[in-house]
């Protein structure tokens, strides 16, 4: 059915409340609070996605379209487009965050050390500094260095222009290990060894600053605006699967145990690296973490059942994040689920590497089947 074009935020608005009040199977929000509390939920509330590839230029099959947005461009009508564009994963009957997001990804906080972003590396750090460099700075200030001031401009923008119904996502933070190696580079790998009053400076440093901003982007979006997953900070720990239990150990765990200090039980993105999921929720106070089969990983990957095995019953939210197998996506996706009659605990994505835009539909016929099979076996739990 065509949608008559939406034009100012209004509109915007009332269109994705009554979009979304029609679709309570797909609220990433309800589904997350019930399964960081352990409470039974009606719905899974899970995502499938394809690979994307720059050749793959198929025509794309929906079951619908969103309106057109006429909007001018201006941080307002970037607004209007923000917002229809948050019932985009409707048309794979995946979940729906209805949340304005912050930050350029994983180089994000490296700009307030004076490092700018690559956009053509996908916004990663342009280049490196030493650490006699970063050391020989002042400290970044945690209000007003690298990309916070328009952050906070933009926090305010959203305030102004939508009701609280939209929150506002703290931006990728990474960790003060993934910071620090994205800052100093592979020096991050080697400095412990050479110079470990030196590094951990460093460390101390990225730190100081991560909790500070931390603390301050939460006062600025304000509890109205949190967003439910943010209530828990998260620490992310890719550059960890670069290195061993011990060195993280020795040299990176009472710099997490800080931020844990800080904002108590922490969310764990251990890159899906085995040795990294163990050694964080071995050390850590740990409210959720992360398990799955990813194909191409730097430490392999640890799988859900022994990601459940070492979890142990404990009060922990574990979201499932898996490669699927081509031909066995249905009973795969189904065992994950059936691991929730034992621990509720649980969320769930998944990425069909084999898939690409030709097979969207086949994806949707594949999730309505998951949809009922949880329905008929786990709603009424």
């Amino acid at each position: 059915m065509a949608h008559d074009s939406i034009q100012t935020i209004s509109a915007a608005i009332d269109f994705f409340l009554e979009m979304f009040r029609q679709h309570p199977e797909r609220d990433s929000f309800a589904a997350y609070e019930a399964a960081l509390t352990g409470r039974r939920r009606k719905y899974p509330c899970f995502g499938m996605s394809y690979l994307i590839s720059p050749d793959d230029t198929a025509p794309i099959e929906d079951d619908f379209e969103l309106p057109p947005v006429t909007a001018s461009q201006t941080p307002e009508g970037d607004l209007i487009r923000e917002i229809v564009g948050m019932l985009t994963p409707l048309k794979m009957l995946n979940p729906v965050t209805p949340m304005f997001g912050l930050g350029l990804g994983p180089g994000t906080l490296v700009t307030g050390f004076g490092i700018p972003l690559d956009p053509k590396a996908q916004n990663c750090p342009a280049f490196n500094k030493s650490m006699d460099q970063i050391l020989a700075e002042p400290p970044p200030d945690p209000e007003k260095s690298g990309m916070l001031p328009a952050m906070h401009a933009r926090i305010d923008l959203i305030k102004q222009h939508t009701p609280p119904t939209f929150k506002i996502g703290v931006p990728d933070m990474q960790g003060p290990f993934n910071v620090a190696h994205n800052i100093i580079g592979i020096e991050a790998l080697t400095a412990p060894y050479d110079d470990e009053a030196k590094f951990h400076a460093i460390m101390e440093r990225v730190t100081t600053y991560w909790i500070a901003v931390r603390k301050n982007i939460s006062a600025w979006i304000g509890e109205e605006r949190v967003v439910p997953f943010n209530n828990v900070a998260g620490i992310c720990e890719c550059s960890v699967n670069l290195v061993s239990p011990e060195f993280y150990m020795r040299f990176v765990l009472e710099h997490d145990r800080r931020i844990a200090a800080a904002f108590g039980p922490v969310h764990i993105h251990p890159c899906s690296g085995p040795h990294v999921f163990h050694v964080t929720l071995d050390n850590l106070p740990v409210a959720s973490t992360e398990a799955g089969f990813v194909g191409k990983a730097a430490a392999g990957s640890i799988s859900v059942e022994d990601a459940l095995r070492a979890i142990k019953g404990r009060p922990i939210l574990l979201r499932i994040g898996q490669e699927l197998p081509e031909g066995h996506e249905f009973e795969f996706i189904r065992g994950n689920f059936d691991s929730y009659q034992e621990h509720p605990q649980l969320l769930f994505g998944y990425t069909g590497m084999h898939w690409r835009r030709k097979d969207r539909p086949t994806i949707r016929e594949l999730h309505r089947r998951l949809d009922d099979y949880w329905e008929k076996k786990y709603a009424s739990l």
